[in-house]
C-alpha cells in the first residue's frame, strides 16, 4: 500500500512552485540532499515520475501536475481542519474560507465584519472569487466554508440567508441613449445591441420570448463587471445588477433602471446544510 505523508506533499509543492530543488530547499530551510531524497522516495512510492530534471531546474510531468492540484487541496484542507479544531468553542481565531461571487460588490466587507476582524485580529478571511455555480461546487467539495452567491440558482442541500435584493439596470453608452425617460421598459432593449451576464441569459431569453421581441445579443460574458466595461467602451448596452452598474460605470455611460419586476436578483449567504457551523463561521454568519 502506498503511504504518502504531508511532509512529502509540502516538499513536493515547494519544488513544484520554485522550479528548482536548490531554491525550494532554501525556502524550506533544509539541505538539498534530504529534499532530493524525499522527492525520489515520493516518486518511488507512487510509481511515477513527477519531475523532469535538467541543468536549469525541474518541470512537472503530467502526473506531477495532477498531483500538484490534489496536494494543494490536501494541504489546504489540513490547515483548515487544524485551524477549526483550535478555535472550536471560541471562534476567536482561525481561518475562514469564503467564496465571493464576482457580482457581489459591496457585500464584503460590511461594517459588522470589519468590527469582527478588528476585535479578533487573529481571524483570517481567505477569499475565493468565482461565479455562483463555481462557488457551489467548491462548497460541495468542502474547499470553502461559506459563500456569497447570487440568485437564480438551483442547489439543494444548502442553508441560505438573504442579504440584499436589487433590480437589473441598463448601462447605456451615450450613443445609444435615445430613451425618453430615466427608466426604460424591456421592450426598449429590442433596438440596441445588448451585453449580458451569462448567469442571467436564460432569464432574459425567456422574458424576450414572452414579450415577442428578438434583441441582438452582441456579447455574453461570465463577469458582470466585464459587461459594464464593454458598455463603457461603447460596445453595447449592458444589463446587470444595479450595484455592479453603480460601482463600475463612469462618465461614458448612463444608468437606466428597467421597469420589470421579475428582473430582480438576491445576494445570499449559503453553506452546506450537513455542516454544523464552527463558532468562527457562526460569527461570520451573524455579521450579516
Amino acid at each position: 500500500m502506498t503511504v504518502v505523508n504531508f511532509r512529502q506533499l509540502e516538499y513536493f509543492l515547494a519544488v513544484a512552485n520554485a522550479g528548482q530543488i536548490t531554491a525550494a530547499a532554501q525556502q524550506l530551510h533544509i539541505a538539498q540532499p534530504p529534499l532530493s531524497h524525499q522527492l525520489k522516495q515520493l516518486e518511488s512510492e507512487l510509481g511515477v515520475q513527477l519531475f523532469r530534471r535538467s541543468p536549469k531546474g525541474v518541470t512537472l510531468t503530467p502526473a506531477g501536475k495532477l498531483l500538484r492540484d490534489y496536494a494543494q487541496q490536501l494541504v489546504d484542507l489540513r490547515e483548515r481542519a487544524n485551524s477549526q479544531v483550535r478555535s472550536l468553542g471560541q471562534g476567536l481565531a482561525g481561518v475562514l474560507s469564503v467564496g465571493v461571487a464576482s457580482s457581489s460588490l459591496g457585500a464584503t466587507p460590511n461594517s459588522k465584519l470589519q468590527t469582527l476582524t478588528r476585535h479578533y485580529p487573529k481571524v483570517q478571511i481567505r477569499l475565493f472569487e468565482d461565479n455562483t455555480y463555481g462557488l457551489i461546487d467548491r462548497l460541495d467539495k468542502h474547499l470553502i466554508d461559506i459563500a456569497i452567491v447570487r440568485t437564480p440558482f438551483t442547489a439543494p442541500g444548502l442553508v441560505t440567508k438573504a442579504l440584499t435584493t436589487e433590480s437589473m439596470v441598463a448601462v447605456v453608452p451615450k450613443k445609444y441613449d435615445h430613451f425618453a425617460g430615466a427608466t426604460i421598459r424591456v421592450e426598449d432593449l429590442a433596438d440596441v445591441p445588448l451585453i449580458i451576464y451569462r448567469r442571467f441569459a436564460q432569464l432574459f431569453q425567456t422574458t424576450f420570448a414572452q414579450k415577442g421581441i428578438d434583441p441582438f445579443i452582441a456579447c455574453t460574458c461570465d463577469d458582470a463587471r466585464t459587461a459594464v466595461q464593454w458598455a463603457e467602451d461603447h460596445m453595447g448596452v449592458a444589463v446587470v445588477p444595479q450595484s455592479v452598474a453603480e460601482a463600475g460605470s463612469g462618465l461614458a455611460t448612463n444608468i437606466r433602471p428597467i421597469r420589470y419586476q421579475p428582473w430582480r436578483t438576491t445576494l445570499q449567504l449559503v453553506w452546506p446544510a450537513a455542516v454544523t457551523p464552527s463558532p468562527l463561521m457562526q460569527r461570520f454568519i451573524d455579521s450579516y
